[in-house]
């Protein structure tokens, strides 16, 4: 590492030294010949001529457009870029793990238990200023690029003084209005907030904390009376029952405040913004499990589903800006709490087990919390321009009393309560992430005689991520006075009541890191990545630039489960990959014309296995009602990337591109879905041998002035925007190719054909993305309507564990949206009023297995349509 820095550092030197040389060469005499100069690419936005790379902007005025909630919905409109879940980005068919956000350039923590990517639903739009999406590869960026990289950029200090509130109101045909699960919880859960109740037992804090909760008769167990103490000390009505009431409406409201003034020593501006969000969501729908058939499929589990979940986001930006001269320094504050409540039945039946029918009851709390402070500056010194940025940030997930039950159902309408394994759960797992940054990067304008432009670029940069998830599980189980024709049909909060354990009818048992639960109860995982880069921009003959880089990047990885109860005794299991990689990428921009250009690019990057696909610590996903457990032998992909693009720019906001890109992957990461013996699937991931994914895009977009004779038509301005990507991709599977799993606890390295075949696409890539939007604006009437249309074909959720099982599909579909805007004044305030229609299609969520020309519903469900008004004032 320090030898390869050492390289990279000199040999920037020795460039700066000898262009410094150039630099004192005397201009020529005055009577010398005056070359011609060539201008071209005036039509040319500034934004886009002064990036030599692939890239798509995504403006404010974009935002308010499409009327999108979040960054994660707002990148659904750009080329290339599909939505999975609902929060986590697919760019050109390649999985969030491939597409990395920053913020300012810098990287972000995750709150998600087991993955390194932050969901970008998390980010509210009124804190966005802008956001770039760069799908070829520049040195200055971080080498983990497959997809593309995200850059965030939050709003900063105004140019003059402002305040702006906005409130919101929607409704949502599935749920608003209608009878949905939910359970009490807390007095305050409408605020995002607990007071309390979900509070880790004081029965545990007191006399468990550091040891399992297992009786006296077992060694370091508890005395008779601290065992039940610590069992009554659980939450029990309040959380275990569910109830139905009628769902309310969502609202949300939105301030920010901005001042800036100018002082002798120079521009201070100072913003904030504040957003509260409460949402309501209910899902039906049907989970089915099959097994392998003569000529196709035979139904293993039938179960249907209904889940209610309720969203509230609170969210704060600080921001702090000083310039003077060539100087500024930024300070940034951001702060972000999600919290969602939901409350869930599945009812499941298994025809393998004679038609046994079992309702599942769940109960949870989700708390997302990301803090982070940045400060960043940017100087000019002499001929160099400097710019520096140090970020520290930290996320925690906190999931208290995620409650599960089990009763049996008889043909009779009776209910029987199930005791035995892991039928009554109460799990309670904390996650801590930790990250800190620093950048800094040089520019310098050489005088270099034989070319037009030339800047050098160098720098350097440092990121640690560090993680720590602890779970504990505990379950109720049959007590030495149990009698099940008195007690089994006794309804949840009866069946756990005090009486029932002092009474010895029910105990408490813990589970946790047990082989019921099949996971680690405790893993600290660490990213640590230093990184030098140098490279070159320079407009190498008129009207053709190119940029040349190298980066250097060495990395430790690590993933170690611990013995929750004995953390001293050291590591149960520990995997540590180092690695180092020299990362070169190349891009040439031919500005052929004032109004085109073309770029080629091509750059070699990794892809980094996320938290989520190392750690193996089971978290259930409860969109799917999935375990996912990770597989710490994963390894690091390596991409061949080349790009394509032609551009035509119209004028400023309006073009027409053309591009096309390919891709070599080696040891990409897929999800393998496996049938438990309970009839249900569990996910891990394991790294396929090598893919190649290829495609092309299609973006345009222009406003036309017409000129009908109709007033109505000719006063206002119409948009057509339109985007296509097609994707294409190929695993590559040879005789000889293994791959490593780790189902069990134990890695396995079986042949790759038994789980891959050769020319399958890969997980998560859709063949065809589109995107259009029809719409005018006003100005004199300050209006403004669109109609957005997004197509997202079939991709691949998960591998099935067998040939003999088709993989797992999703279908997302066509998604029709509608938003309407105007402006208009009140006693000289300016105001915005909007309606906006969603899902006007009706689309639900389909995600099957197909053989044989018979289909089943592994996870699909009603979405509905949702409708939305808003009002916000200027002061």
């Amino acid at each position: 590492m320090n030898r390869t820095l050492r390289t990279l550092l000199l040999a920037g030197a020795a460039l700066t030294t000898a262009h410094s040389a150039f630099a004192q060469t005397p201009p020529p005499a005055g009577g010398a010949e005056v070359e011609e100069i060539i201008v071209n690419g005036r039509f040319i936005p500034d934004v886009i001529r002064d990036t030599a790379e692939v890239a798509n902007f995504l403006s404010v005025e974009d935002v308010q457009r499409a009327g999108d909630d979040n960054a994660a919905q707002a990148l659904t409109r750009i080329t290339g870029i599909s939505l999975v879940s609902g929060k986590f980005v697919y760019v050109r068919g390649l999985g969030e793990r491939y597409s990395q956000a920053l913020l300012n350039g810098s990287p972000l923590p995750s709150p998600e238990p087991l993955q390194r990517v932050i969901p970008l639903d998390l980010f509210p739009a009124s804190i966005l200023a802008g956001t770039v999406i760069q799908k070829t590869y520049s040195a200055n960026y971080p080498g983990e690029f497959g997809g593309g990289i995200i850059d965030l950029q939050t709003v900063g200090a105004p140019d003059e003084s402002f305040v702006k509130l906005g409130v919101g109101l929607s409704v949502d045909t599935e749920t608003s209005g209608n009878r949905g699960l939910t359970y009490f919880g807390s007095e305050t859960d409408w605020t995002g907030f607990d007071n309390g109740a979900r509070k880790l037992p004081v029965g545990i804090r007191q006399f468990a904390a550091s040891r399992p909760v297992v009786p006296g008769t077992s060694a370091g167990g508890l005395t008779t009376d601290q065992y039940k103490a610590v069992a009554r000390s659980f939450t029990n009505a309040p959380l275990n029952v569910l109830q139905r009431a009628r769902t309310p409406g969502n609202g949300n409201f939105d301030i920010s405040a901005g001042h800036s003034l100018d002082t002798d020593y120079g521009r201070i501006g100072a913003i904030g913004v504040m957003s509260y969000r409460n949402g309501w969501q209910t899902r039906k729908g049907v989970r089915q499990t099959t097994v392998p058939d003569i000529g196709g499929l035979a139904l293993a589990t039938d179960a249907t589903f209904e889940a209610n979940q309720n969203d509230i986001a609170w969210s704060g930006l600080a921001g702090l800006a000083w310039e003077m001269d060539e100087n500024e320094v930024r300070y940034t504050g951001l702060w972000i709490r999600s919290t969602s409540k939901r409350a869930r039945i599945t009812s499941n039946s298994a025809l393998s087990q004679g038609n046994t029918n079992v309702n599942a009851y769940y109960s949870e709390w989700y708390e997302r919390i990301l803090q982070l402070s940045q400060l960043s500056g940017k100087h000019r010194i002499g001929d160099w321009d400097l710019q520096w940025r140090g970020t520290y940030g930290r996320t925690a997930r906190q999931a208290p009393y995620e409650r599960m039950y089990r009763y049996g159902l008889a043909a009779d309408g009776s209910r029987t309560a199930l005791l035995s394994g892991a039928n009554q759960l109460v799990s309670f797992s904390d996650l801590d992430e930790n990250i800190g940054s620093a950048n800094v990067d040089l520019a310098y304008d050489l005088p270099v005689e034989f070319v037009r432009q030339a800047q050098l670029k160098m720098g350097a940069a440092w990121q640690k991520n560090s993680r720590t998830s602890v779970r504990r599980d505990f379950t109720y189980d049959q007590g030495r006075n149990w009698d099940p024709a008195r007690y089994a049909g006794e309804r949840i909060d009866y069946l756990v009541s005090d009486r029932n354990i002092n009474d010895d009818i029910i105990m408490l048992r813990e589970l946790t890191g047990s082989s019921l639960t099949g996971d680690a109860a405790m893993y600290d995982a660490g990213l640590e990545v230093a990184a030098a880069y140098i490279q070159v921009d320079s407009e190498i003959r008129p009207l053709l630039r190119g940029s040349l880089g190298l980066r250097y990047e060495t990395a430790d990885q690590y993933v170690k489960t611990l013995d929750i109860f004995n953390e001293a005794a050291g590591p149960i299991f520990s995997r540590t990959v180092t690695k180092d990689y020299v990362l070169p990428a190349a891009t040439l921009t031919w500005n052929f014309a004032e109004d085109q250009q073309l770029r080629f690019g091509v750059s070699k990057t990794i892809g980094r296995p996320q938290f989520r696909e190392m750690a193996p610590q089971r978290y259930r996903d409860t969109e799917t009602d999935r375990i996912l457990t990770g597989n710490p032998y994963l390894e690091d992909t390596i991409f061949i990337n080349v790009d394509a693009r032609y551009e035509r720019y119209f004028s400023n906001g309006q073009y027409v591109t053309l591009g096309a890109f390919y891709k070599n992957m080696e040891k990409p990461v897929e999800a393998l879905a496996v049938l438990g013996s309970d009839g249900a699937f569990r996910q891990t991931f394991y790294n396929a041998p090598a893919a190649d994914i290829y495609g092309g895009e299609f973006e345009f977009k222009k406003f036309f002035d017409l000129d009908t004779g109709s007033g109505w038509v000719d006063e206002r301005r119409w948009l057509v925007a339109l985007n296509y990507t097609y994707t294409a991709s190929k695993l590559k599977v040879s005789d000889g190719d293994t791959i490593i799993l780790d189902i069990t606890g134990i890695a396995t390295t079986p042949p790759a054909k038994d789980y891959l075949t050769g020319g399958e696409k890969l997980q998560g890539q859709s063949d065809h993305l589109a995107n259009l939007q029809l719409g005018f604006e006003n100005e004199d009437a300050g209006s403004q309507a669109t109609i957005l249309v997004t197509y997202t074909s079939e991709r691949v959720a998960a591998r099935s564990s067998s040939l003999d099982l088709p993989d797992l599909v999703q279908d997302p579909g066509v998604r029709v949206d509608f938003v309407y805007r105007r402006n208009f004044e009140v006693q000289g305030r300016e105001m915005t009023a909007s309606f906006e229609a969603r899902n006007l299609t009706g689309t639900d969520a389909q995600e099957y297995q197909e053989a044989g020309g018979r289909r089943f519903d592994t996870n699909s469900f009603d979405v509905g349509q949702s409708f939305s008004v808003g009002l916000s004032a200027k002061f």
